[in-house]
C-alpha cells in the first residue's frame, strides 16, 4: 500500500503541475470536471449501497454545469444563486414526475442535491482559484499544503499516534498525526512564500497553513462520516493506494473555498 501511494504521487504530481502551471486555465477546468463526474459517480455509489437512488445521470450533468459556472457564467448577471436555485428545482421536478415510487423521494432528492454541492461545487472552488489573481501560484500553495498535511499527519501519525482524533468516525486519525499535518502544512507555507508568493509574509503563509490543514482534516472527516454511514471503506478504487478520487480530494474539497474566500477579503 505504501509503495503504491508513492508510485501514485511520482506520476501525477508532475502531470498535475504542467497542467496548472504551463497550459491555459481551460486544461485545467476539464480535469477539475473530469475528477468531479468521478466523484460523483462515487459518493451516489455510496448513496446507492445504503438503499438510497440519487439522479445520477442528472445530478452528474448539474455538477459539470456547476463547475462550468466558476470557469465562465452561463447567464451572467442573474447573480449568485440563481443557479444553485435552478439546479434545486430541476431536481424536485424530474423527482415529481420520474416513474419512481413516492416512497423514498426525500432520500433521492437530498443525495442528489448533496452530490452536485458537496462534489462539484466544492471542486468548482479550484477553478475559481485559478481564475483569480496569481491563481497558479496559489492553486499550487493549497496543493502542497494540504499533501504536506496528509504526509505529515500520515507518517507521524503511524510513528507516534497514540491518543485518538476522533475515534467513532476515523479509528485511525490521532492527536498526534493532526499535530504533525499542521506542522508540515505551516512548513510548506513558510518554503512557498519564499519562493513564489514573496507578496506574502512569512507570518500569514504560516497562519494560512495551519488554517488549511485543520479544514482540511475536517474534510476528511466528513468523507470518512459518509464513508462509515454507507458501510464501505473507500469511496473507490481509481487511484492506487488511495482509493477513490473523493479519498484523495476530501481534505481539498474543504480548504479551496476557504482559500478562494480568505483571498478575497484579504
Amino acid at each position: 500500500m505504501h509503495n503504491k501511494r508513492v508510485l501514485s504521487g511520482v506520476l501525477v504530481i508532475p502531470v498535475l503541475y504542467f497542467i496548472v502551471w504551463v497550459l491555459p486555465p481551460v486544461y485545467f477546468f476539464a480535469l477539475v470536471v473530469i475528477a468531479s463526474v468521478v466523484g460523483q459517480y462515487e459518493f451516489y455509489k455510496m448513496a446507492r449501497s445504503h438503499g438510497v437512488r440519487p439522479l445520477t445521470v442528472l445530478g452528474s450533468a448539474l455538477g459539470s454545469l456547476t463547475v462550468l459556472e466558476f470557469y465562465h457564467p452561463l447567464l451572467p448577471g442573474t447573480g449568485k444563486f440563481f443557479f444553485v436555485t435552478a439546479c434545486m428545482l430541476v431536481i424536485m421536478i424530474a423527482r415529481l414526475f420520474s416513474s419512481r415510487p413516492v416512497d423514498g423521494a426525500l432520500d433521492d432528492i437530498a443525495s442528489t442535491f448533496l452530490g452536485v454541492f458537496y462534489v462539484a461545487l466544492l471542486f468548482g472552488f479550484q477553478v475559481a482559484l485559478r481564475m483569480g489573481a496569481h491563481g497558479k501560484q496559489w492553486l499550487v500553495f493549497l496543493y502542497l499544503v494540504i499533501w504536506a498535511s496528509d504526509t505529515g499527519a500520515y507518517y507521524l501519525g503511524t510513528a507516534f499516534g497514540r491518543h485518538r482524533l476522533y475515534e467513532k468516525i476515523s479509528p485511525k486519525k490521532s492527536v498526534e498525526g493532526l499535530a504533525g499535518g499542521m506542522v508540515a502544512s505551516a512548513i510548506v507555507a513558510l518554503l512557498c512564500s519564499i519562493l513564489f508568493l514573496p507578496s506574502t509574509e512569512w507570518k500569514e503563509a504560516a497562519a494560512l497553513g495551519l488554517l488549511l490543514a485543520a479544514v482540511g482534516t475536517a474534510g476528511d472527516l466528513t468523507e470518512s462520516l459518509f464513508k462509515r454511514a454507507a458501510g464501505v471503506k473507500d469511496s473507490g478504487t481509481i487511484i492506487p493506494g488511495h482509493g477513490g478520487m473523493l479519498d484523495r480530494m476530501d481534505s481539498m474539497l474543504f480548504a479551496a473555498p476557504v482559500l478562494y474566500y480568505y483571498l478575497a477579503i484579504r
